[in-house]
């Protein structure tokens, strides 16, 4: 079950001349589908990527922020998490969804979004119904719990934080 949950990594540098990914502050995260892989790329890589997708669909993507410290560990950039989010929203797959719910959750636990109560039927269904308090008239979204093996979920934790690119705490939520 864990497996299903692995978002791998393209260990591939990038083969642009000059490229300034290993060293960039920021950078883009992309989460290609359905091979659930992520690929890191600096900013003109990036757009040359948003350029070959004009007319198909959009990238997945995060920006993503190393620490200032000088140290190669990323931090977490919430309001890109937050346009994941909603990127994740458009893409009908369950592994997308599934993602999509634990990103949620991130959010939640930052305060990004916030939980309301449901006013529909299908929203007295899901296990979250949540909105932006930043954006005015958000419809509510409802969100369902993926069915995973409570063994694995600190496996799918690992695998979200680390594909966000944050650090899970020891012992931690």
């Amino acid at each position: 079950m864990a497996e299903d949950w692995k978002i791998r990594r393209d260990k591939q540098a990038c083969d642009k001349p000059g490229c300034p990914l290993p060293g960039s502050r920021s950078y883009f995260a992309v989460l290609e589908w359905p091979g659930c892989v992520r690929r890191d790329l600096c900013d003109a890589c990036f757009t040359d990527l948003e350029r070959r997708c004009q007319g198909g669909e959009p990238p997945i993507f995060w920006r993503a922020l190393r620490k200032a410290s000088g140290g190669k560990e990323p931090v977490l950039d919430l309001a890109s998490l937050r346009v994941l989010f909603d990127r994740l929203g458009s893409v009908d797959d369950d592994r997308a969804r599934a993602l999509r719910y634990f990103c949620t959750l991130l959010l939640l636990r930052k305060r990004v979004l916030k939980m309301v109560p449901a006013r529909t039927a299908e929203q007295e269904q899901a296990d979250l119904v949540v909105v932006d308090p930043k954006v005015e008239g958000m419809a509510p979204v409802a969100l369902f719990a993926p069915a995973i093996d409570l063994s694995d979920l600190g496996a799918i934790k690992d695998e979200l934080l680390a594909a966000i690119g944050e650090k899970a705490e020891p012992g931690g939520e």
